[in-house]
């Protein structure tokens, strides 16, 4: 599902490029070209590290801790794919509702996996 993730992340924002092949100006309206460093390296964090991080957990599951990990790392992204998609209420993007519930249904499916695996960890015992 990390990989699933990822690959969704990839999808949202290919999504809000293609129309510039098409000769659409995708820029935001407000947009003056400069960018925050902590924004980057957020999404950079959301998008790829935080995902590589559980796919890094998943491969050595049978450890306690890695499990633990991960299901922080499942929690957290299940979050912020809900939180991101409500903000398709304020600005309503078509492409982008296709992506978002999928999104929502991966994190949640991961967070419950996630969950299970850490069960089964304390059911061991």
């Amino acid at each position: 599902m990390w990989v699933v993730i990822m690959a969704g992340f990839a999808m949202h924002m290919l999504a809000d490029i293609l129309p510039a092949f098409w000769g659409a100006n995708i820029a935001m309206p407000d947009a003056t070209g400069e960018v925050s460093v902590g924004m980057i390296a957020f999404m950079i964090f959301i998008s790829f590290l935080m995902p590589m991080c559980g796919l890094l957990c998943m491969q050595f599951r049978s450890s306690k801790t890695m499990c633990l990990i991960n299901l922080i790392l499942a929690s957290i992204m299940m979050v912020f794919n809900i939180l991101h998609a409500i903000e398709l209420i304020e600005e309503f993007n078509p492409v982008q509702l296709m992506i978002h519930p999928a999104m929502i249904v991966a994190g949640i499916y991961l967070f419950l996996f996630s969950r299970n695996e850490m069960r089964n960890h304390k059911a061991e015992k």
